[in-house]
């Protein structure tokens, strides 16, 4: 055969040599980013501060009416509804003053009823027509004020909340007035911080407060600004008071420490802020990715950072100019000069960018 011509080293050489000729050099591949093009905006602060959650209010729980207790139906320490018993005076007597109110009423709207008629007929002289009107609305006030003194022998919780103090026990007599228990009111919380000075003269600029109980939950929650004492205390620090719906946080209750979160916008001065995702560090310095369009390369640069801005993000100082790009997702797997691809945002038309 012909191959047989040719040493076996020759036809390993023109295999080789038609292999490499197929060989191509793979192309790079481009790793894809998420950038976000720089914007001047105001800065927005957010500073941190103790704080301690309280009730909204101890209430004194009173009988407006006096006599002997027959019923006290809470215990201390007891959770009670707004309109829930809290304690029952023995209304004998009051009804026996119902009764004798409600007799006297029926006597007088008769009689006034005839002398009304007789007045429509011109039989009986004005002034006594007078006295019978006048001795009918004194009677309707006596038989009300009765209904009403029967009724307070009922004490009920004006609010929901827990109930402190009970100072008194059954058959024990009362005046009208004294306080037969105290509750804490829970329909709202009140959250306490002290300030200094500086945040006190920027009052006008809050913009937001969160508060966060991180044993509670490691989520923020929004809180009420209430109002600043104007006068400080010894220490130079003005109270503040908050208000938070315990409906959004069940598992708070009073007299536990949070974290408050106060957000000042400041119209002077004005900087670039990124999102705390395009930061990464490097030998103990904050760097970024900066993208250039024309090459699609990224470059490192070193940048120093201002302060939060609220939202996941920070404000920067120096470093960085508003238009430039820089990378926001996927940082730590990049190197300086690399060439890139930038992802496209989603549109309502192309969700998760799969089309």
């Amino acid at each position: 055969m012909a191959y047989l011509r040719y040493p076996l080293s020759l036809l390993l050489v023109i295999l080789l040599v038609a292999c490499n000729s197929k060989r191509t050099d793979p192309e790079p591949i481009l790793r894809r980013v998420k950038i976000e093009t720089l914007q001047r905006a105001d800065t927005l602060t957010v500073r941190s501060y103790p704080g301690i959650l309280k009730e909204a209010g101890e209430i004194k729980l009173a009988f407006r009416v006096g006599g002997s207790i027959a019923e006290i139906a809470v215990r201390e320490g007891d959770y009670v509804r707004a309109g829930q018993l809290i304690a029952r005076i023995d209304p004998r007597d009051y009804k026996v003053q119902l009764e004798v109110a409600q007799a006297q009423y029926d006597q007088v709207v008769a009689e006034a009823g005839r002398v009304k008629e007789l007045h429509s007929r011109q039989s009986i002289a004005g002034n006594d027509y007078d006295k019978a009107v006048s001795g009918e609305r004194m009677v309707a006030a006596r038989l009300k004020n009765a209904r009403d003194q029967l009724q307070d022998t009922r004490l009920l919780a004006p609010v929901s909340g827990y109930i402190q103090e009970v100072n008194f026990t059954t058959t024990e007599l009362i005046d009208a007035g004294m306080p037969v228990a105290s509750l804490l009111d829970v329909s709202r919380y009140l959250v306490e911080v002290e300030v200094p000075v500086s945040l006190f003269i920027q009052r006008q600029d809050i913009q937001k407060v969160t508060g966060r109980q991180t044993s509670v939950s490691k989520d923020s929650f929004p809180l009420i600004l209430l109002e600043f004492r104007k006068k400080a205390s010894f220490n130079q620090l003005y109270k503040l008071h908050l208000a938070l719906d315990p409906a959004i946080r069940p598992g708070l209750s009073p007299g536990m420490d949070m974290q408050v979160y106060i957000s000042l916008r400041s119209q002077e001065k004005k900087e670039v802020c990124v999102p705390l995702s395009a930061l990464f560090n490097k030998e103990g310095k904050y760097m970024v990715w900066v993208y250039n369009h024309d090459d699609q390369v990224v470059r490192e640069r070193e940048v120093e950072t201002g302060d939060l801005t609220g939202e996941g993000r920070i404000g920067i100082s120096k470093g960085l100019q508003a238009g430039e790009a820089v990378v926001v997702a996927g940082v730590n797997m990049l190197s300086d000069g690399q060439k890139v691809q930038v992802l496209e945002p989603a549109t309502f038309t192309n969700v998760g960018g799969m089309l």
